[in-house]
């Protein structure tokens, strides 16, 4: 990983491990195009050992860059600077002069407001224990919602349940078995953060469903539900927190329905 100081274009990317699926590079390259921003925006998948020099490098020589699977927690650890979400949650997506963000919370979020339900007090049911597990029980905690979390590795579903509980949050953790699809379960949010598409989720019912997953990654769990069920996808979230990464990097204002058919496109490929 080599950059130039003396480079006119603008780096921008997406630091992770096993990301080559990720459609953020066609989503910001076509905001830099259609807002005349000469910058270029790529992939960095690094490995694990590698990780820490990949951070020090994109800090000193990007000029923004996101963060996914599996360092979100990681990143946190290594800025300067943490915003107020990025801070709450422990977990960074974005980073801008070695301060980090959570667009992720920001996105989801502003998602939420737009429906119309009332919350406080309901379960939420999260099915994972990463870096978007730990952003939604987060936010969805701080909703005044209790919340479970339903993970293969009680070990981590546990510590992500002891740092919400020092946060003041009611939460309790399940360890996900395979039996599990043979229940139905209900809870007025589920939100999925798992993106194993061999896993047979159980039939729910639900409010709302949050899928982090892009539809191709998440399974059958967006088929799962009965009832009225109002859904939050992956790719909306994605789009959103594209929206928010560039207001940050470059105080500009991009269209969610555009970013919407620029995956959709991607997609149909």
């Amino acid at each position: 990983m080599a950059f130039s100081n003396d480079s006119k274009t603008g780096i921008y990317g997406l630091l992770g491990y096993r990301i080559r699926y990720s459609l953020s590079p066609e989503i910001h390259n076509h905001i830099f195009r259609k807002f005349g921003i000469k910058a270029v925006y790529g992939l960095f998948d690094v490995p694990q050992q590698d990780f820490s020099t990949a951070m020090d490098t994109l800090i000193q020589y990007a000029s923004g860059f996101n963060v996914t699977t599996p360092y979100k927690e990681n990143a946190a650890k290594l800025l300067q600077e943490l915003s107020p979400e990025a801070s709450l949650t422990g977990s960074v997506n974005l980073v801008k002069n070695n301060r980090g963000y959570n667009t992720d919370y920001l996105a989801l979020q502003e998602l939420i407001s737009r429906q119309d339900l009332d919350l406080a007090g309901k379960e939420c049911t999260i099915f994972g224990s990463g870096g978007a597990a730990r952003t939604a029980s987060y936010l969805f905690g701080n909703m005044k919602m209790y919340v479970t979390i339903i993970n293969r590795s009680l070990e981590k579903a546990q510590k992500l349940e002891n740092d919400l509980t020092r946060s003041g949050i009611d939460a309790q953790s399940v360890t996900l078995k395979t039996e599990i699809s043979k229940e139905t379960m209900e809870s007025e949010v589920f939100v999925n953060c798992i993106s194993y598409p061999e896993f047979m989720y159980p039939g729910m019912r639900s409010k709302l469903a949050v899928d982090f997953n892009y539809a191709s990654r998440s399974g059958n769990f967006r088929n799962r539900f009965t009832g009225e069920t109002a859904f939050i996808t992956g790719e909306d979230i994605l789009a959103s927190q594209a929206i928010h990464s560039q207001r940050i990097w470059n105080n500009i204002e991009a269209e969610f329905t555009e970013i919407l058919e620029v995956i959709d496109v991607k997609h149909s490929r």
